[in-house]
Order: structure tokens, then sequence, then C-alpha cells
């Protein structure tokens, strides 16, 4: 690798897996770190926008083909220029957020609870946590990402769940969520909906919530 850097993308590829979210990593083949699964990433090529690349990396890396995204997020550029054994390296982070129907059938996937991540190589612990404060701090900001990540109805402890998951990402405290029903009823992007009755017929079931 020549001394000037290099321009790699990495994707942070996240996806609701059996009631939580999940960090779709991919079992690297080569060294540095070969056996160990870290983010999906490619170098920029020639003549490629960025979106591509992304595509490119969460297809060769993870098989994640790109009509299972439901939306993707720029979560920042990292400079840290000892990132890499190889040489010199900038990385471009972007999030994305998969259909939770994606069938992760590759034998290089891993998926690990984002709220409980182990150690990365590189510095992809430091670029999760980046794009998880950033997708945070977009929520009912940037509503093609939250209705992405929330799907076309949730109820209020879905909600609070994955503002959890995302703070613990993100190494941040665990966010006020007393309020969260209240703000939510006075949302006029969203209708409140009948919630099924829990099973047994006991307790007060969460509220349920649809996009109009």
């Amino acid at each position: 690798m020549p001394t000037q850097p290099l321009v790699s993308i990495d994707a942070v590829p996240v996806i609701l897996h059996e009631g939580s979210l999940h960090l779709v990593l991919g079992v690297r083949e080569y060294d540095p770190f070969a056996g160990r699964a870290a983010l999906p990433g490619v170098l920029l090529n020639a003549h490629e926008r960025l979106a591509e690349a992304v595509e490119r990396a969460l297809l060769s890396k993870a098989g994640v083909a790109a009509g299972a995204i439901l939306a993707s997020v720029e979560a920042g550029v990292f400079d840290d220029f000892e990132r890499d054994e190889r040489g010199p390296t900038l990385s471009i982070a972007r999030l994305v957020i998969l259909d939770p129907n994606t069938e992760l059938s590759d034998e290089r996937v891993e998926m690990v609870p984002l709220d409980g991540l182990p150690d990365l190589p590189f510095d992809h612990r430091a670029i999760v946590a980046r794009a998880a404060t950033v997708l945070l701090d977009s929520l009912w900001i940037n509503l093609g990402t939250t209705r992405a990540l929330l799907g076309d109805t949730f109820d209020t402890a879905e909600l609070i769940a994955r503002m959890k998951e995302l703070s613990a990402a993100a190494g941040l405290p665990v966010p006020e969520t007393a309020n969260i029903g209240r703000a939510l009823g006075s949302n006029k992007l969203l209708e409140r909906v009948a919630p099924a009755a829990p099973a047994g017929g006991r307790g007060r079931p969460p509220a349920v919530w649809e996009w109009v």
C-alpha cells in the first residue's frame, strides 16, 4: 500500500433479529485478522459512488443483496492512519438498516447483539459507536431511518428497547424514557391503534403505533 492513504468504505449493517438489534459482521478471509469477524468493508474503486461501494461490501463480505437495505445514513469519517498495519487508510462509514426478513445464510456471517458487542479488529468498535450515536440522534428527525428501524407498526416497549440498545452500543447513558408515551401521542405522524390482548388476559399491553 502506498504512503498516500487509500479510501475504504465500511458498512455498519444492523438488523432486528429475534426481538433485538444485531450487528451483521463478516468473517475475514485474509490477514490481518484472518478468521475474525469485522464490519463488511472494501476499498473504494475509481469512478465508484459510496452507495455502490457499500452495496459491494455487503454482498462480497456478508452475502447481503442491495434489495435488503431499507435505509442508510453516513456515520462519519475515520482518519486514524494506524488502524491498518498494511498502511494508511481513510475509512468512510455508513450505517445500514436491513430488512428483518433478510436471510443471512452466508457461512461467513456472524450476528452479535448490538448491546453486547465483542472486541472488533481495526477501529471498528469506534465506528459502531459513532454509527449508533448517529442513528439515535436521527430518530424522529430522519423519518426514513426512523421508520426503517421501527417498522410500519411498533409499540412503546419496542421503541424503548431500540433506544437502550443504541445507547449501549454508543457508550451513552440509558436514555430518559418516562415521557415516551406522551411524546408519541402528540406526534402527528403517528396514530395509536388497539394493541393485541396479552396472553392470559393479564397485564396492560404497551401502546401500539402506526405511521399515518
